[in-house]
C-alpha cells in the first residue's frame, strides 16, 4: 500500500511538472489536457485521474508555488540564525533561476488566464501576505539582533522586499538581457541595506546558493 502510494505521488508529482512546462511552451489560453499528457508522456486519461479538469490541474501549480516561495522559504530561515543572512538568503530563494523557471513563467501566465483568474487573484493575495510575514519575521529578528534601525513600518519594508521580487522575476523570465537573477538579488539587497542601515546584507556565498 505505501509503495503504491508512492508510485502514485510521483505519477502525481511528473503531471504537475509536465502542466508547468506545456504552460511554459504553449501558453494557458489555448492549453489542453492531451498538451500535458503528450509533455508528461501519458494518455489523457491519466491526467484526468489525478486532476478532473484543467482548472483544476493548474490551481495545483498554483499552490506548487505557494510551496515554493512561502513554505520552503520559511523552512530556510529558521535555519539561518543571523536576520543578515535570513534577509540575502530570502532575496535569493525568492527569485527565479532564469527565463527557464518553468514554474515562475506559469505563475505570471495564471494572471491572465480567464477561467481562474479571480480565484487566481484570491490565491497570489494569500501568497503575497504569506511572503511579506516571512520578511516581517526576518526584519524583526534583525531588530532585536541589534542589526537592523528600521525608520519605516516594518510591513512596508516587508511589502517592498517581495514586490521586487515580483518585479524583477519578471524581468528575468521575459528574458530581459540586462536582468540576470544574480544582478536582481544585488539590487534587492541594496534596497534593503538602505531600509535597515544594516551593510552587511548580501546574496548568499555561491556554496550556499
Amino acid at each position: 500500500m505505501m509503495a503504491r502510494r508512492k508510485d502514485q505521488e510521483r505519477a502525481r508529482r511528473a503531471i504537475l511538472d509536465a502542466a508547468l512546462t506545456a504552460v511554459s511552451d504553449r501558453g494557458v489560453g489555448k492549453l489542453k489536457i492531451r498538451d500535458v499528457a503528450e509533455f508528461a508522456g501519458v494518455s489523457p486519461g491519466t491526467v484526468h485521474y489525478y486532476f478532473d479538469d484543467l482548472e483544476n490541474l493548474l490551481r495545483e501549480v498554483h499552490r506548487d508555488a505557494s510551496d515554493r516561495f512561502f513554505g520552503a522559504r520559511l523552512e530556510l530561515v529558521a535555519s539561518i540564525p543571523d536576520a543578515r543572512n535570513k534577509i540575502g538568503a530570502l532575496i535569493w530563494a525568492g527569485l527565479p533561476a532564469s527565463d527557464s523557471d518553468a514554474l515562475v513563467v506559469a505563475l505570471y501566465q495564471l494572471a491572465a488566464y480567464r477561467s481562474v483568474a479571480d480565484e487566481h487573484g484570491d490565491l497570489i493575495t494569500v501568497l503575497f501576505d504569506k511572503q511579506v510575514a516571512v520578511y516581517l519575521s526576518a526584519l524583526e529578528v534583525g531588530i532585536a539582533q541589534g542589526h537592523f534601525t528600521i525608520d519605516a513600518p516594518l510591513l512596508d519594508v516587508a511589502a517592498n522586499l517581495v514586490a521586487l521580487e515580483d518585479a524583477y522575476g519578471l524581468h528575468i523570465i521575459t528574458r530581459n538581457r540586462s536582468m540576470t537573477k544574480l544582478r536582481a538579488a544585488e539590487l534587492i539587497c541594496s534596497y534593503a541595506r538602505t531600509a535597515t542601515g544594516c551593510l552587511a546584507i548580501t546574496t548568499p556565498p555561491k556554496d550556499a546558493q
